[in-house]
């Protein structure tokens, strides 16, 4: 019985510092392929917004920004930072990001009412012009989670380099 409980705390161990499900899936910007992409958040529409629920949205999407820009380089790409339009000097692609709906859940809420208190959702549309400022790949994506907006944010940039990386590695 000892023997037993020993084998089993081990596996259990190993397991829990193991982790399940594999490892993230990975994606490289394929080779011989430019990698300067220049990144233009547009923000989301906060007209019907509390300043509490402003403000919550804005921590997000302050994460959500260097969040893309570091997982772009991880990818491949040289990214930058822009602030308008006007700033992308036709090199390389633009990556346009504009959050379209959202609903963010305060933490205190969460806490309180745990997954009842619902899911955070992010919903984005993404517009990648060339260097001649024509839109050459546009889409939309939603993210919706209990785990926060963060990682709401985190999946819908992944989401946004590997369709960016597979686009530029079919032209």
């Amino acid at each position: 019985m000892k023997r037993f409980l020993i084998v089993l705390t081990a596996i259990l161990t190993t397991g829990f510092f193991a982790g399940c499900g594999g490892s993230a899936k990975t994606v490289n910007l394929p080779a011989g392929i430019s990698g300067d992409i220049a990144v233009l958040s547009l923000g989301a529409d906060t007209s019907n917004l509390n300043q509490d629920q402003i403000a919550l949205l804005n921590q997000t999407l302050n994460w959500m920004d260097r969040d893309i820009l570091q997982i772009l380089k991880r990818t491949g790409f040289q990214p930058s930072r822009i602030e308008a339009d006007n700033d992308f000097a036709g090199n390389g692609y633009l990556l346009k990001i504009a959050i379209t709906d959202h609903k963010m859940i305060p933490k205190g809420a969460r806490m309180l009412g745990g997954m009842m208190a619902g899911a955070d959702r992010l919903e984005a549309h993404y517009d990648l012009v060339d260097a001649n400022s024509r839109t050459v790949l546009s889409w939309d994506d939603t993210q919706a989670s209990t785990r926060g907006g963060t990682y709401c944010a985190q999946t819908l940039n992944r989401n946004a380099a590997e369709r960016v990386a597979a686009y530029l590695g079919e032209s």
